[in-house]
């Protein structure tokens, strides 16, 4: 199989050297990474908003981020098309795999092993799998979707409907998530123009194109203490 990785970076060079230390830490060649370094906040024009912007509010909000367009601050702008431009790698390159992650977060596991056994299980179990989140936000057992951990088993399907205690969908933030081709093709069609930060966003389109949402457990991804870029 071939798996393509992403990560997107900003301004930040500190994150781009924490994230390299982290891949060396934890068995992921950074030659098969590809940075997304553009465009970034202050390279987001008037003009471009327009482009990319959808003028209706999201169905999805959360983050404290003000909801839906044309109310996103330039950070969100960036970082939601930086997602963009990664789906969109992996369709015109024809990628079988892509990961997809941002520079905020550390590790607690090997990274190419993982997401390897996360595909090797997805194809097993659930052969029509579209996408699957690894982030250790919330645990699949506390979000009140009958699910029970199963010793050897690291995938879970996550229901896409809005529900309490902030979840509003099938995405468990966009840190670090692994999406197979099928799944790119369908989200890249209808990815822009968007309204709302990638994993509010996200949450919308896979109502709209029945998108199948994992989450694994554990998880191997850690948000790292920062300011979110889509704040500012």
């Amino acid at each position: 199989m071939y798996i393509q990785y992403y990560l997107i970076h900003g301004i930040e060079p500190e994150r781009g050297v924490r994230m390299m230390k982290e891949f060396k830490t934890w068995g992921l060649d950074p030659n098969k990474v590809k940075w997304i370094l553009e465009p970034n906040k202050d390279q987001i024009s008037e003009e471009m908003r327009k482009s990319v912007l959808i003028q209706e509010a999201s169905e999805s909000c959360g983050c404290n981020v003000p909801p839906g367009c044309p109310n996103l601050t330039q950070g969100s702008v960036s970082c939601t098309y930086k997602h963009y431009l990664c789906i969109k790698d992996i369709v015109e390159n024809n990628y079988e795999y892509g990961v997809i992650m941002e520079d905020n977060q550390y590790f607690c596991g090997p990274i190419e092993k993982t997401v390897e056994k996360y595909i090797d299980q997805l194809n097993i179990m659930y052969p029509d799998w579209d996408i699957i989140f690894d982030t250790n936000w919330r645990k699949i057992q506390h979000i009140q979707e009958g699910h029970t951990v199963v010793d050897g088993v690291v995938v879970y399907p996550k229901s896409n409907k809005m529900q309490k205690e902030g979840l509003a969908g099938g995405t468990r933030l966009a840190q670090f998530y692994l999406v197979n081709l099928s799944c790119a093709k369908k989200m890249y069609q209808h990815y822009i123009p968007f309204n709302n930060v990638p994993d509010f966003w996200m949450n919308d389109l896979f109502r709209k194109l029945n998108i199948q949402s994992f989450w694994s457990e554990p998880s191997i991804s850690h948000v790292f203490p920062h300011v979110s870029t889509v704040f500012n």
